[in-house]
């Protein structure tokens, strides 16, 4: 029963885990955006290459995302070999996620002593990757965006094995230096970076110390080098202006919980029940506080950053992969325990554990990722808004997807989630009445309709001057706020 019960999970992980690299392959190469803010992301990374840096004074030009640096930075290296573009952002992604499941293949056949576990081994870690996986449409289909998430995942994955699977300092203090760069991908990697350093301290002081050492010399580092060549502005956006965001108390300790524990019970079962069943074996040891402690970090860094204004799905992540991870490597003890003793209590968990591992694969939610699909329809309209705005005469103003106006050869501008940003804080910026005023732009393509105040001037200054249809001129977005370029305003006196 027990192999039957291993085989099925690892097929059912199989099955994920191609249906979704099948789903990401076709999605790479999608011209536009999929996500309202990846074409940020590439301007980020095209300013950073060019030399013009993205911690600046907010302008028409530019304000940052609210993130550390590291991905676009990433991108922006690349790009001296690769063309810049989506889908290298996405393959960016794409690579990171599978490297983050990889190092889950790994955490599970490090559970096995010889040759006789290392199969069933391999199978529980299908299941679990495909597990992770499978999340893809609850966590809001993010995985291969270009955005630094799955970027995120691979760091703080490498620290945690890093300080699982290593013995001495070396390892810790490379895991604390992986975790300071996985803070300068996101800054929730703090939290995740806390539990593993917990974790280590209780199974090893001395590794603890390494770890929160290098941690911390990295951090500082990156920080001192950040404020030094941004004239402090990095400090600005990445901490005072993020922290000036509202709290949702009741989205990050209700709603975030209650989604991913009915979305994720099946992994969280199958984590309380192997941890019940291998105390009960007396297969524990301290060094499992690692792995817990990881797990509930990453529930509370998804309760946190779901918490953050105009938080979205994404914000699910850490608090899915980290729970199915320790799920993954407590089964598979479980079923290596299972196979080498006479145990019933053994065997009834492990078939348990593995069974709910492998039906949380199928607890995926198939429809909405389906969705997330771009169609031929869509790729032949992503062709005719691209064309439409190439023809439109002189700087356009694309505040809602600002690399498009790169892809069709004219300046970006700033996006709108940057002005969002500093409103509360900083105010409207006159800037922005005074290009719209001096109608310094020859078009600019909006995404709704103006709401009272968002556009000072747009009523008196630009006129209506078409429509898009999505569809057929205009495409939406496959992932996050669901917006698509609809308006086009021309500068009165203009045709």
């Amino acid at each position: 029963m027990l192999a039957l019960t291993v085989l099925a999970a690892a097929g059912c992980g199989l099955v994920s885990l191609t249906l979704h690299a099948r789903l990401f392959a076709s999605r790479a190469t999608f011209p536009l955006d999929l996500e309202w803010l990846e074409g940020g992301m590439l301007v980020h990374a095209q300013r950073i290459a060019s030399g013009q840096g993205i911690y600046v004074p907010p302008s028409i030009d530019f304000i940052p995302y609210l993130y550390t640096p590291l991905y676009p930075a990433l991108l922006a290296l690349l790009s001296f070999v690769l063309p810049l573009g989506y889908t290298l952002g996405r393959v960016v992604s794409i690579f990171s996620l599978a490297g983050a499941t990889c190092l889950v293949f790994a955490a599970t056949k490090s559970e096995t002593s010889g040759d006789s576990g290392e199969l069933p081994s391999w199978l529980v870690g299908i299941a679990g990757a495909g597990a992770v996986v499978a999340t893809f449409a609850f966590t809001g289909c993010f995985y291969d965006l270009v955005r630094a998430d799955s970027l995120l995942l691979l760091l703080e994955m490498l620290a945690l094995w890093l300080s699982l699977r290593g013995t001495g300092w070396k390892s810790a203090a490379a895991s604390g230096v992986a975790i300071g760069l996985a803070f300068f991908t996101k800054q929730t990697a703090s939290i995740v970076g806390a539990g593993i350093c917990m974790g280590l301290l209780i199974a090893n002081w001395r590794r603890g110390l390494s770890y929160g050492v290098a941690a911390a010399a990295t951090v500082l580092a990156g920080m001192l080098l950040l404020l030094a060549t941004s004239h402090g502005w990095f400090w600005t956006y990445v901490f005072e202006l993020h922290q000036s965001h509202p709290f949702d108390w009741k989205a990050a300790f209700k709603t975030a919980p209650l989604a991913i524990l009915g979305h994720t019970w099946p992994a969280l079962s199958a984590l309380v029940l192997s941890t019940l069943a291998l105390a009960r074996l007396h297969k524990l040891s301290r060094a499992d506080a690692l792995i817990w402690l990881a797990a509930l970090a990453g529930l509370v860094a998804a309760m946190v950053g779901f918490g953050t204004k105009w938080a979205y799905f994404n914000a699910y992540i850490p608090g899915v992969f980290f729970p199915c991870l320790a799920a993954a490597v407590l089964s598979t003890r479980l079923v290596v325990t299972a196979k080498a003793s006479a145990s019933t209590t053994a065997l009834i968990g492990a078939v348990a554990t593995v069974a709910l591992l492998g039906f949380q694969n199928l607890h995926g939610q198939q429809a909405e990722a389906a969705k997330a699909l771009p169609s031929s329809q869509d790729r032949i309209a992503a062709a005719r808004l691209l064309s439409e705005i190439e023809s439109l005469p002189g700087p356009v103003f694309i505040p809602f997807h600002p690399y498009y106006g790169v892809l069709a050869g004219k300046q970006p501008f700033v996006h709108r989630i940057g002005l969002y940003d500093i409103e509360a804080t900083l105010g409207k910026p006159d800037w922005l009445a005074q290009a719209i005023r001096t109608q310094k732009f020859a078009a600019i393509v909006l995404d709704w309709r103006p709401r009272p105040g968002e556009w000072p001037g747009l009523d008196t200054n630009y006129h209506l001057s078409r429509e898009f249809i999505r569809g057929q001129d205009s495409v939406g977005m496959f992932a996050g706020v669901q917006t698509a370029p609809r308006l086009v305003f021309l500068p009165n006196g203009a045709n």
